[in-house]
């Protein structure tokens, strides 16, 4: 790491993730690497621990509803559709929903964060259907 990124890394141990992102966000990552960022996380020990942490290669023991914006900044959709359809090709009951919001200010995040308060109350009963017992209406091969 670089001097700037071991002061980074010094700095965010002491913080909460709120203040992390007010000091850090819209920077880029490469100032803080001696190597190459993207070479880095190919190699180890970078790689077994993304893989380890990667969603989709087990199976979720309950239904799961996806909902992802199109234009999300931060969680990209292709992300979300990717592991909507890994999931659903070990047979898993998957609802997978896209939020067509168009971008809006997307340095800002609006296009993560305002698809949770349009499509807050729909997730909200989708989960309320499900503890009551209501079939699931899941739409695999169809995303």
């Amino acid at each position: 790491m670089t001097p700037r990124g071991l002061a980074m890394l010094e700095s965010v141990s002491r913080q909460c993730v709120g203040q992390t992102l007010l000091d850090f966000m819209f920077r880029h990552i490469q100032p803080y690497f001696t190597e190459d960022i993207n070479q880095l996380v190919n190699e180890e020990p970078f790689n077994s621990l993304f893989e380890a942490q990667r969603l989709g290669r087990f199976k979720p023991n309950a239904p799961v509803m996806i909902d992802s914006n199109r234009y999300d900044p931060l969680v990209p959709w292709t992300a979300a559709n990717q592991l909507g359809r890994d999931w659903c090709a070990q047979d898993a009951d998957v609802e997978f929903r896209t939020n067509e919001e168009p971008p809006f200010l997307n340095k800002l995040v609006i296009n993560h964060a305002l698809p949770m308060l349009v499509d807050g109350e729909p997730a909200m009963q989708w989960i309320a259907a499900r503890f009551n017992g209501e079939p699931t209406t899941p739409n695999c091969g169809q995303f």
